[in-house]
């Protein structure tokens, strides 16, 4: 979660007048409530960096901060609100003030039998641990359960002991406060408020001798812990120091099932050549909710959130070129890491897909101090300083996307799907500056930089795409580029027996032709 210390920056400075007191407090307290609750929106329309905050709802920890009064600072803040109101920056920053509705939180009927996977669609090497199944279904309650006005309060060592879930909704979607970060502040607060009455509950249970005349809030923490074996003072003297704040994402997830059909064809066909399983296809889901300009605070970018170092062992990364924004590209380079990492990890796509978090030697490292190759008891007993929530919750994060996605037809409702997108690849036979490539193929720009976002910042500063570059173009568009290009895949899709970084993978129309 990203937090401003706004008292403190303020308090630092003497501004010259209230009104830029208040607009500077404004902009602050914008950007950290636009990072905290902005939804993930249609890949086309969104702003380059707006999957920030899906890191930081996976990420997102309450801290233990005293809790301020918030709705006597808002009332303060909105009686000095004609100088915010001047303020251009709030009233057009990255979302409306308008309150937002988003689908309602569902209780998902056939939860067990999904999770055994009864229609038996999928493949057995991703049927659910026994000893992650807790795990998994955390994870899986919070892709088809709980929409992000949801904040469930829970146990970051056992994620499925949930203490809490605070529900938010009747403050975001409020008229009052007027300005969305304000509700958001307000949100924020409450959630921290029902933090620390946990956090007194616990405190009160460790040191309690007998459990009789529990408060309401000690009645509702022991509730939640007795599903851990052990004595309860134990338990929740341990908890005391392990809860975290879980953002619902069922809304998030249903605008990925609506953008997802666009490449997911195209992605199991790559997978297919490189004979992997199709379900990897999915991590997506997990990383970015199939957002390709998803850009994390650590630099991570694209659909599969390939890190800048990585992503150039595989792909062109460059100041005005990044093929990690590619889908179909950046899913060519995905499946040779992960064919890579299962060779290096014993064959075993647990530990090969916790090591796309975590990395190989991390993972070696675990699995020798540990003397297994069971996940599930490597994540429950394995203790490093790297191996944190986000490692130890990786692969139970991607099980809990794959079974809501295979079966999100029992699970969602009125999903618009977007089109499968028709396209081919072809190689550029010469050097030709980005502005001049898409003037030849006749595309508008927002066509050109749809089909190769990649290119989107070498078409704004009109860089140079290199001789022999792979570009994506739809039927017309490759027509008018015969005289520049090398080649055009029109035939049949080729198997790739032994791919490498080096080959190109061949993919059948409609979808695209050769990468």
């Amino acid at each position: 979660m990203i937090k401003i210390n706004m008292s403190s920056k303020l308090k630092g400075k003497k501004c010259k007048s209230t009104g830029r007191c208040v607009a500077t407090f404004a902009v602050l307290t914008g950007l950290a409530a636009y990072y905290y609750t902005a939804p993930v929106v249609d890949s086309e329309s969104v702003l380059s960096d707006i999957t920030a905050k899906i890191e930081q709802v996976k990420e997102s920890v309450l801290a233990p901060e005293p809790v301020l009064d918030m709705n006597a600072q808002i009332a303060a803040m909105a009686a000095e609100g004609e100088a915010a109101e001047q303020t251009e920056t709030v009233e057009n920053s990255v979302e409306s003030d308008e309150p937002e509705h988003i689908p309602e939180s569902a209780v998902v009927e056939n939860r067990e039998n999904i999770l055994n996977d009864y229609q038996n669609i999928i493949a057995d090497d991703f049927h659910i641990p026994e000893n992650m199944r807790d795990r998994v279904g955390f994870w899986f309650d919070i892709y088809t359960q709980h929409n992000s006005h949801k904040r469930l309060i829970h146990h970051s060592e056992y994620p499925w002991i949930v203490f809490e879930v605070v529900d938010v909704t009747s403050i975001i979607e409020s008229t009052t406060p007027k300005f969305r970060w304000m509700r958001n502040m307000k949100a924020d607060a409450l959630v921290k408020q029902q933090v620390e009455k946990t956090k007194t509950a616990l405190k009160s249970l460790a040191k309690r001798k007998t459990y009789e005349n529990l408060t309401e809030d000690e009645t509702r923490v022991m509730n939640a812990l007795s599903h851990l074996d052990g004595e309860v003072q134990k338990k929740a003297k341990f908890a005391m120091t392990n809860v975290r704040v879980q953002m619902g994402q069922r809304n998030f997830f249903q605008e990925g099932l609506e953008v997802s059909p666009k490449y997911l064809p195209g992605m199991e066909e790559i997978f297919e050549n490189y004979n992997l399983p199709i379900e990897l296809t999915r991590l997506p889901f997990v990383e970015s909710s199939f957002n390709k300009h998803a850009k994390s605070k650590v630099g991570a970018s694209g659909i599969w959130q390939f890190m800048g170092n990585t992503g150039r062992k595989f792909m062109v990364v460059t100041d005005h070129i990044d093929e990690r924004t590619s889908p179909f590209k950046a899913s060519v380079a995905a499946a040779q890491l992960l064919k890579e990492n299962h060779m290096i990890l014993k064959r075993s796509w647990p530990l090969a897909i916790t090591a796309w978090n975590h990395g190989p030697p991390g993972m070696r490292k675990a699995m020798a101090k540990m003397k297994t190759q069971d996940l599930g008891e490597i994540v429950e007993k394995y203790r490093s300083k790297t191996f944190d929530f986000a490692s130890s919750n990786f692969y139970s994060e991607f099980l809990g996307a794959l079974f809501a996605e295979r079966y999100h037809k029992e699970i969602y409702e009125d999903v618009n799907y977007a089109k499968q997108l028709n396209l081919h690849t072809v190689k550029l036979s010469r050097n030709i500056s980005a502005k001049d490539l898409m003037k030849r193929s006749k595309l508008s720009e927002d066509d050109f930089v749809l089909f190769n976002p990649d290119l989107k910042k070498a078409v704004k500063v009109n860089a140079q795409v290199p001789s022999g570059f792979m570009i994506m173009l739809d039927d017309d568009s490759r027509d008018h580029l015969k005289s520049i290009v090398a080649s055009a895949t029109l035939g049949k899709k080729k198997k790739v027996s032994k791919p490498t970084a080096q080959n190109e993978v061949t993919l059948s129309e409609p979808v695209a032709g050769e990468l």
